[in-house]
């Protein structure tokens, strides 16, 4: 009974700051597309919404330089090596592949929109905000790598001080610009772009502090940038095509115009916000996993993986419950439920549906935490990718005969099928990795 309690506290205190990250990254998305519906308009919000899917598929490049710099730090940091001249060099690539995706996505970005379909009197406003938001690649790039070279040196506490401060100066900025200012949505991107600049200035200068213990000069070999390339491309390639997934569907939702485009927009980001906490406990699940793995303790990991799911059971039930009583409250703080009937009644209809999907995902997500653990990654990949397929062929086949309702039922059949896979899996793998000892 002690060793479960223990156990019990252990995966809380390990999960809250998982989730809490998670949760600011997620909450500065949320509020500013509220801020945007509420300050400017519903037009402006689908058209935002929109710009956004396109954005970030010039995002997903970030990720892979900062899961390199991570790796090779870490390593660096393990072996006892210098890794100043490592991170300079991956820092300086970044840099230099925001300024070249920032001047691809500015030419791209009219073509990207009119491919996913979105209606004529909204492109104004999306093309605005893209280009403006395009301006800032540079400066998010060289900061997400230079926070990756602190979480790699095990400073997660400024780490997430930066990514709050970052989170909160932007909503400050685009209060400012909107409300004030007037700027409309060229107002938000502006204040964006200027939020991540000055943190990448202050990131710079604190990681400044730790450079100056050690000579670093710019030196890139070959060998070095393959090395960074062969860590960074699988990333970005997995990222890329779970971005263009959701794009693809963006371009579905698109024709049946702009109440179902600001019901989707404010579903999505309802969505991504309610899923945290499940991502949180199966990121606990991953690393505390790891370590019992390695220690041969599997009776602890079962133990782990129960409590997991019994907080993540606890949370969907509850906010299946509130979800269902206060949806028009939180339909609004995106727009207005009166004026958009329509959009509530996608969006009510969704968010139904997805409370049956997050019951689906909790369990999904843990295995996916556990093949994480037993370093399974190809069989983890196999598990999301084939979810993205499944769900793309699913609208497609089901767009015609359910219209709107397509797009929650293939999300919900895609979620099941993986779940069975990601089921096979495990138990596949438990004959030999989670065979190890009784302990």
């Amino acid at each position: 009974m002690k060793e479960s309690l223990i156990l019990r506290r252990r995966i809380i205190f390990f999960a809250i700051p998982i989730i809490s990250g998670l949760f600011v990254q997620q909450l500065y998305s949320v509020v500013d597309m509220a801020i945007i519906g509420n300050f400017i308009g519903a037009n402006q919000l689908a058209a935002v919404g929109n710009a956004a899917n396109i954005v970030i598929l010039f995002l997903v490049v970030s990720g892979g330089f900062e899961m390199a710099v991570e790796i090779i730090v870490a390593r660096l940091i393990g072996k006892q090596e210098n890794w100043a001249a490592k991170a300079v060099n991956i820092i300086f690539i970044g840099g230099l592949a925001g300024i070249g995706m920032a001047v691809l996505g500015y030419y791209i970005f009219p073509f990207a929109l009119n491919w996913i379909n979105l209606p004529k009197h909204l492109m104004q406003y999306a093309l605005i905000y893209g280009r403006i938001y395009l301006i800032g690649l540079p400066f998010i790039y060289i900061y997400d790598i230079a926070r990756a070279v602190l979480i790699a040196n095990e400073k997660t506490k400024q780490s997430f001080y930066l990514l709050l401060g970052s989170s909160g100066l932007n909503l400050i900025l685009n209060l400012f610009f909107i409300i004030i200012c007037h700027l409309s949505v060229a107002g938000s991107a502006l204040g964006t772009v200027l939020a991540q600049a000055l943190v990448m200035m202050y990131t710079l200068k604190l990681l400044k502090g730790y450079l100056n213990k050690t000579e670093v000069k710019l030196n890139l070999e070959k060998g070095e940038l393959f090395e960074i390339m062969r860590i960074a491309l699988p990333y970005i390639f997995q990222q890329f095509a779970i971005t263009f997934a959701i794009t693809l569907v963006q371009a579905w939702i698109n024709p049946f115009g702009n109440e179902i485009i600001i019901g989707y927009v404010a579903i999505s980001k309802v969505m991504e916000l309610a899923r945290i906490v499940l991502i949180g406990f199966a990121q606990t699940l991953t690393i505390l996993g790891a370590q019992m793995l390695t220690a041969k303790k599997i009776k602890a990991i079962q133990a782990t993986y129960k409590w997991c799911a019994v907080y993540s059971l606890g949370y969907v039930g509850t906010m299946a419950i509130l979800s269902v009583l206060i949806a028009p409250m939180i339909a609004g703080v995106f727009f207005d439920v009166a004026e958009h009937q329509p959009a509530f009644l996608f969006f009510k209809t969704y968010l139904v549906a997805f409370n049956v999907i997050q019951l689906v995902s909790i369990f999904k997500f843990l295995n996916e935490g556990l093949l994480r653990s037993m370093v399974h990654m190809k069989e983890y990949l196999y598990c999301n990718v084939g979810e993205l397929i499944v769900k793309v062929m699913g609208i497609y086949i089901l767009l015609q005969p359910l219209a709107t309702n397509a797009f929650w039922s293939a999300e919900l059949l895609a979620r099941i099928l993986m779940l069975g896979l990601s089921y096979y899996y495990i138990f596949k793998f438990a004959k030999t990795d989670l065979k190890v000892t009784n302990k």
